[in-house]
């Protein structure tokens, strides 16, 4: 009877013990993970170089351009995980490019490069002179450090310290949302036209389908009121002004009434000042008093003090020109005062944002990969691995198109890449896993098999005293 007991124990227990305890993993390409971290990314940076054949021969500029590719290759540095490479080119048709510099004669002062509606204006002579000065100024032109340090900040958040330009912008995303916020403190005693749904649709909504390949872009517009600053504007002569240091202060009375929610809104607030503050200024902390009472908060959003005074309606061609060019700081570029977006500008955001995702989908499959492997009991689904799988061959063909210089492909592959990968890490079922240590497992299974393995032990043993009793007699 015991024996037939421990049968039924060793010959079904066993088995649905093991199937029901046992944890299902599905493959995952290690090895293409691995890889991906030995290789760099490539950037091909196009440049078209113009020239009026009058002036100069084609043969000749061809010459040049192979003369400024070593220049060009010194001060191009490759550190962290990117390769850089600026091509000049002489194309078809000029004005098409994102970048253009134009070899001429008419140059104000020939030995400085100056900027011009076609391009990048350098003279000839300058050329034949000092040509290592010409590739330093393509350099500075193409804004070639300023798109290395936003790279660089994403091995190195230390530079989010250190350079206003890259603490200033949002950290890239697939998504954003862009809030437009009227502040009215006083309705009362301010009453505007907001013309808000009007002015969003004419000004923002043009912008924002001009950046469609760069993510996925939504607006909202809201209304708040009785929401006062907590600094008043100081008085100086005829004139109020904020100083610049108090600003960062005046977001925090706003912002609790924002209702904003995740780390990709992008907030755009317009708020009326009363009359008797007007005119207002910002006080710089070097004492300059700066005309346009407008600011930006990093990582955060723009705003704008709009002067009430005198008027009936919101301007939304004054503050929108004011707040997109802001916008553009947020989305990771210099700021030029400008609220259009010229192919310049839209080539370095795209290029910020595809690096961005390529690499930040890069690290978070290695983390999935050391996470699995420091959980061996974590539940590996076939739609994980089907994620993984997607995102490393978004990011091989993304790197494929970086390649042959197919920026705006390599973007779509990018984003794909980005969201397969923060998915599969993110997923509830690998979650839930991280907080069901193997302590919690005996505490449940210890309770269902004691009451059965105690007694069979308690009988082995009994089975084993007699049967070396009725040995002992035997001898």
């Amino acid at each position: 009877g015991i024996n037939a007991e421990y049968g039924i124990v060793v010959v079904l227990g066993t088995p649905l013990w093991w199937y029901t305890t046992d944890t299902y993993r599905a493959s995952l390409p290690h090895s293409q993970i691995t890889a991906l971290n030995e290789y760099k990314s490539f950037l091909n940076i196009p440049v078209a170089v113009c020239f009026d054949p009058q002036e100069v021969q084609q043969s000749r500029v061809e010459q040049i351009i192979v003369s400024l590719k070593p220049f060009l290759l010194s001060r191009t540095s490759n550190e962290g995980r990117v390769i850089y490479d600026i091509v000049l080119s002489i194309p078809s048709k000029c004005g098409e490019q994102p970048f253009s510099v134009v070899f001429t004669n008419d140059v104000v002062r020939p030995s400085k490069a100056e900027m011009s509606p076609q391009g990048l204006k350098i003279s000839l002579e300058k050329i034949e002179r000092v040509i290592s000065d010409v590739a330093e100024d393509i350099i500075q032109y193409i804004e070639l450090s300023h798109l290395q340090n936003h790279v660089l900040a994403i091995d190195d958040p230390s530079l989010h310290s250190t350079l206003q330009d890259v603490r200033n912008a949002m950290a890239v995303a697939t998504s954003y949302n862009i809030l437009v916020s009227v502040v009215n403190p006083d309705p009362a005693a301010i009453k505007l036209d907001y013309n808000l749904v009007e002015g969003t649709k004419r000004h923002l909504q043009p912008f924002i389908e001009e950046l469609g390949d760069l993510a996925d872009l939504t607006y909202q517009t809201q209304v708040i009121r009785y929401v006062k600053l907590p600094h008043k504007p100081v008085k100086a002569d005829d004139i109020y002004y904020l100083s610049e240091s108090n600003l960062p202060h005046l977001i925090n009375p706003i912002e609790s009434k924002l209702g904003t929610s995740t780390t990709n809104d992008i907030n755009l607030i317009i708020y009326l000042m009363e009359e008797k503050y007007s005119p207002l200024r910002i006080k710089t902390t070097s004492g300059q008093m700066k005309e346009l009472p407008s600011f930006l908060s990093p990582q955060f959003g723009a705003v704008l003090l709009y002067d009430t005074s005198n008027k009936t309606a919101i301007d939304h061609s004054t503050t929108f020109n004011v707040l997109l060019s802001q916008l553009k700081q947020l989305l990771g570029l210099q700021s030029s005062g400008s609220a259009d977006i010229s192919p310049k500008e839209k080539f370095l955001m795209e290029s910020r944002a595809t690096l961005t995702h390529v690499l930040r989908s890069i690290d978070t499959l290695n983390s999935l990969i050391r996470l699995v492997e420091s959980i061996p009991n974590m539940v590996i689904g076939d739609h994980i691995a089907e994620q993984v799988t997607s995102a490393v061959e978004g990011i091989n063909k993304a790197q494929a198109a970086l390649m042959a210089g197919q920026l705006q492909e390599a973007l779509h592959q990018a984003s794909l890449a980005r969201d397969a990968a923060e998915k599969s890490f993110s997923d509830p079922s690998i979650l839930a896993l991280l907080y069901f240590p193997d302590d919690q497992k005996f505490a449940i299974y210890i309770p269902l098999f004691l009451p059965v393995g105690l007694p069979l032990i308690v009988a082995y043993l009994e089975i084993m005293k007699q049967w070396k009793k009725s040995k002992d007699k035997t001898d």
